[in-house]
């Protein structure tokens, strides 16, 4: 280690033992923060077919993650239909923000993707920020440029 945090290392860790190391990419603030702000801006103005369905700005978000394939699948097959409506109404109560389609005994299960630091690298989080603000814009009758310049405003 570096002269300057030789005295941490010898304290944090062991000599001669192995420590895996991962590569930690830096993203803004201000990023997400613009994300967020443009989402609140598109759900505020969503089409009235559309203003029912997603209570608030994060059910939004999560179905719009998984519409444009932000997500990951779960296939659970059950032994019949009435068990799958049931497993279907359990995954419901646990995870508000999943997409759930049960069909006959089989019950798909997609949940959105974290887009947390953790979760997504800082491109996969550019990627699955522009391809929701272009789905949700459509919803709200805009561009995807009109909604960003319109979130930049309020945040």
């Amino acid at each position: 280690p570096l002269p300057r945090f030789k005295e941490l290392c010898n304290r944090q860790f062991v000599v001669h033992e192995e420590y895996p190391l991962q590569i930690v990419e830096e993203r803004s603030q201000a990023s997400p923060n613009h994300y967020f702000a443009a989402l609140a801006e598109a759900h505020q103005n969503l089409a009235e077919e559309f203003a029912d369905r997603f209570p608030t700005p994060e059910h939004l978000r999560a179905w719009a993650l998984v519409q444009t394939g932000h997500c990951t699948e779960t296939d659970t097959v059950c032994d019949s239909p009435a068990e799958a409506r049931k497993l279907a109404a359990a995954v419901r109560r646990w995870n508000p923000y999943c997409v759930i389609r049960p069909s006959g005994n089989v019950v798909k299960v997609f949940e959105p993707k974290s887009q947390s630091r953790l979760g997504m690298k800082k491109e996969e989080f550019e990627a699955s920020k522009a391809d929701v603000l272009a789905l949700v814009a459509g919803m709200a009758r805009t561009t995807p440029a009109e909604l960003k310049k319109n979130a930049g405003r309020s945040s």
